[in-house]
């Protein structure tokens, strides 16, 4: 953290600018005790008695920029803290002696990463990703553009992920998860990769597939048991088990899952029988998209106009 020291608020909006005008970010406090606790990058603070300040900051751990003379005693408290302690300069040249003392700023990214992420190993991150609170990523990972994962998410290693795949809180997706496009996990859903486990007979690299095809949906606190696909635009219900593959645009919910009907690719239930035999035809009452059956087999026939 760095913290500009002035001892007047023209002054300290002064260095705010420049620092600005520098790529940096600034906030001008006009009390010690917020200076003490701010948690920007940049503060321009304005004090009446800077020598008490700069001891206080020190102490704190923060680096210190004073418009004014400072005693040798501050110097070497900042030598002895290992904080930058610079003074007695004119403004315009404190303040450029000092940018050019930190490193470049860091060019912007295009994707957001929260402060209390993990990322370990090879990670690569696709445009407008998010990845939020205490999740861990540990690479090799590929995630796609758009995608985001919520709050204490983990992400293991091998794992790829599709374009806008989105996952609620609570996730782990394992080695041997495959998620393609436009997949939504929801909230604490689970994703499992051996099917026989053993504690004293670990299998590792002997993991099954599990693959979530394009726009597959799946229920909050869901159990999706390894080896198994999920067709393209299938539903699985909240907290239904899934033992075997999911057909495309299936709703199945349960334990075990079973099939209870079809949706469409917006979401809505349509007006299909689940019998093995069928053949129909129906038109999603919500988007206009038309459908073709037989038996277990559902396939989008026409878009809406």
């Amino acid at each position: 953290m760095l913290i500009a020291l002035v001892d007047a608020s023209a002054t300290g909006h002064a260095v705010k600018a420049a620092f600005a005008h520098a790529g940096r970010g600034a906030q001008v406090f006009v009390d010690l005790p917020a200076a003490l606790t701010a948690d920007a990058a940049t503060v321009a603070v304005a004090v009446a008695e800077p020598e008490g300040a700069i001891a206080a900051l020190l102490a704190a751990g923060k680096d210190v920029l004073c418009e004014g003379p400072v005693p040798p005693r501050l110097r070497g408290q900042a030598a002895a803290r290992g904080r930058r302690l610079v003074a007695a300069l004119p403004l315009d040249e404190l303040c450029a002696g000092f940018l050019e003392a930190l490193p470049p700023p860091a060019p912007p990214s295009d994707h957001f990463v929260h402060p209390t992420a993990q990322i370990s190993g090879e990670v690569e991150i696709g445009a407008g990703t998010k990845i939020w609170h205490f999740s861990k990523l540990l690479g090799p990972v590929t995630l796609g553009k758009g995608c985001i994962l919520g709050q204490n998410v983990v992400v293991e290693r091998g794992v790829t992920l599709g374009d806008n795949v989105k996952i609620q809180n609570n996730v782990s997706v394992y080695s041997g998860v495959v998620l393609e496009d436009d997949v939504f996990c929801g909230p604490s859903m689970v994703f499992t990769n051996v099917g026989t486990p053993r504690s004293a007979y670990p299998r590792r690299g002997q993991y099954l597939e599990t693959r979530c095809k394009r726009g597959a949906s799946i229920g909050a606190n869901a159990t999706i048991v390894c080896g198994n696909t999920l067709g393209q635009y299938c539903f699985v219900g909240a907290g239904a088990v899934v033992t075997k593959d999911v057909p495309d645009y299936a709703l199945v919910y349960g334990n075990p899952a079973r099939l209870k009907g079809w949706a469409c690719f917006c979401g809505a239930t349509l007006p299909l029988g689940t019998d093995a035999d069928g053949v129909e035809r129906c038109t999603c009452g919500d988007c206009g998209r038309t459908y073709g059956r037989q038996g277990h087999q559902v396939t989008m026939e026409t878009e809406p106009a």
